[in-house]
């Protein structure tokens, strides 16, 4: 195929930066911002974010087909589109820096919770008061959380905690403890080892006799 060169324009070289398959489609981000709808039938949507996406959930209507796309972006944007067209529908802002993670707050999918690296945790929707309210402050970035019988579920590397809707701790858990009980456990083997060695080194030497020359 021959592209006559007034009409060739070279394309940007994006890199995806988040993907999302679905039983319809993929939903792809890239990192200049730009988010696109690829279906398995139909034509591709995109949109441009005001910043690069960071994480993405997509929420079934009530025909049980995907309908709806929400996007946490680096500056603590949450964007609300439509699928398959990727129309506007809301927008929110967070504070406590990147979005990591985000469930649904609510059956009627109008409400979301959203978790930051900042270790905030909101709940923002159309709704809500102010349209975003802060929940709760972890100490230390949340990596993900759910919402199970009204207790928020929170994972921050090897932590996990979980929360009350009021943003009560409801229990904690240090998931570091069962290996930092394992290292000092083999620290105080080591310890021992060694000392029995030093008492084997420190303890009386055998005797050596002079055995008589054979000539």
């Amino acid at each position: 195929m021959y592209t006559p060169g007034p009409e060739f324009s070279c394309m940007n070289n994006r890199v995806v930066v988040r993907s999302l398959v679905t039983p319809d489609g993929c939903l792809v981000a890239m990192d200049d911002g730009l988010v696109q709808w690829r279906p398995h039938h139909g034509t591709n949507r995109r949109i441009k974010l005001d910043a690069i996406a960071t994480v993405m959930l997509v929420i079934k209507g009530p025909t049980n087909r995907i309908e709806s796309a929400i996007i946490g972006d680096a500056n603590g944007g949450v964007t609300y589109l439509t699928l398959p067209m990727l129309d506007l529908v809301d927008k929110f802002t967070v504070d406590g820096g990147v979005v990591r993670s985000m469930c649904s707050a609510s059956p009627n999918e109008t409400s979301f919770l959203v978790a930051t690296q900042g270790g905030q945790v909101w709940m923002v929707g159309p709704n809500v008061p102010r349209r975003g309210v802060k929940l709760f402050t972890y100490d230390g970035p949340i990596s993900s959380l759910r919402l199970h019988d009204q207790i928020i579920h929170i994972q921050s590397g090897w932590n996990r905690a979980s929360y009350s809707m009021d943003g009560s701790q409801t229990t904690h858990t240090n998931g570091r403890q069962p290996f930092e009980e394992k290292a000092k456990q083999r620290a105080n083997r080591r310890a021992k080892i060694l000392e029995s060695q030093q008492l084997a080194s420190d303890g009386p030497q055998p005797l050596m006799l002079d055995l008589p020359a054979v000539a």
